[in-house]
């Protein structure tokens, strides 16, 4: 009987207030039982925040090529938030560049063309002729990303985000907006013709 009442005792000693003294030990034993099941909970989130670092990673060049490359006119018929009415057909004489870290500033240097809005003749051209003269200005340091692009310029670093549609790209400021940045979207579409840069004042 004695050595029945000793293995209770082991496995069920008394404690002081009367209540088992397993209930004393568990908060040491608890995060023992837990590791497992942390240490589980830990290694099923690297891969989403791989994921997350990997979105929000700049562009590779290829990657940077391949969706900015060339050079975009905004489109004629847009408006500061409104979409063009006949699918950026008529661009601009104003557009930019997306390329080697740098924004860049574009403008068409000879058009004649009739068709602007507000009639005003050489503001604007055709999406499809088949050449143009341009001259450009740097605009600033230029990050992209997978979903949005930074633009550094005069002190102050803008975010904008961008979605694609069938016939042109819209472009819009984040909500914390630099001093130079307005509430304004941009609707641009590559140009696909040749383009001669002049170098001239």
């Amino acid at each position: 009987m004695q050595q029945i009442l000793s293995q209770r005792t082991l496995i069920h000693p008394a404690s002081s207030d009367g209540g088992p003294a397993l209930a004393r030990l568990m908060p040491l034993i608890m995060p023992c039982l837990l590791m497992p099941c942390l240490l589980m909970a830990g290694l099923m989130m690297v891969p989403l925040i791989m994921a997350l670092l990997m979105t929000a990673a700049p562009l590779s060049t290829a990657q940077a090529e391949d969706r900015w490359g060339g050079t975009w006119f905004t489109c004629e018929f847009a408006r500061s938030q409104t979409p063009p009415d006949d699918d950026c057909a008529m661009f601009d004489d104003e557009g930019f560049r997306f390329s080697d870290g740098r924004f860049t500033y574009v403008r068409i240097t000879e058009s004649d063309e009739t068709a602007c809005r507000g009639e005003k003749v050489g503001q604007c051209f055709r999406r499809d002729r088949p050449a143009i003269s341009i001259k450009t200005s740097d605009r600033g340091k230029l990050d992209l990303g997978a979903d949005r692009i930074r633009v550094s310029y005069l002190f102050c670093t803008q975010t904008f985000y961008f979605r694609d549609t069938e016939h042109y790209r819209e472009i819009w400021p984040d909500e914390d907006r630099c001093f130079w940045a307005r509430k304004r979207h941009f609707y641009i579409a590559r140009y696909e013709g040749r383009i001669t840069e002049r170098t001239d004042p």
